[in-house]
């Protein structure tokens, strides 16, 4: 074998490698993806596991639409007004990281659509007070969340409850090996 067709195998060889690495690392990233996205999943279910939070998302929900201000939010929800502004703040979070790309908007519409809907009607009074009393920045990503979550649910069809949506649906067959 002469030294230009050594040359010309050796380049297939490494075109083929170089190949075969990008193809491994495309299947490695949607694996690494897809276990980011499991990883928030249960991260976004623990918040229905700690009481606290679950008993702010309830007072929240039926919090009256008056209340425009701190003092009032204070003043209503006596010692539980942390509880109720750690949920506020959760949206906010969820807001921003749902905006960045870093948590899945379906997931977060799936679990807590209709809660984040529900206690940005009742808290925009409260909203629109701070935003005044300070600046525009206040709950701006609990805001922007709730916008798209409407948005969203006005562009599809009319939801309709999982356990009706999915009645027919079959666990997966397992494969014994």
């Amino acid at each position: 074998m002469d030294l230009d067709t050594a040359a010309s195998y050796a380049e297939i060889i490494g075109l083929v490698t170089i190949l075969g690495a990008a193809i491994y690392s495309w299947f490695q990233i949607r694996e690494m993806k897809a276990s980011r996205d499991s990883a928030a999943a249960l991260i976004l279910s623990e918040h229905f596991h700690r009481p606290n939070w679950v008993a702010g998302v309830v007072e929240l929900v039926y919090q009256p639409k008056d209340i425009d201000s701190l003092e009032k939010f204070k003043e209503y929800h006596g010692e539980q007004w942390p509880d109720l502004m750690a949920v506020m703040t959760t949206w906010e979070s969820m807001g921003a990281l749902v905006h960045r790309g870093d948590l899945d908007f379906h997931l977060v519409y799936d679990m807590y659509s209709g809660l984040i809907l529900s206690t940005h009607e009742n808290c925009q009074p409260l909203i629109q007070g701070e935003r005044d009393r300070f600046d525009n920045t206040r709950f701006e990503w609990f805001t922007w969340l709730a916008d798209r979550i409407k948005e969203f649910k006005d562009s599809q069809r009319a939801p309709v409850a999982a356990y009706l949506e999915h009645q027919d649906w079959k666990p997966p067959v397992l494969n014994p090996e």
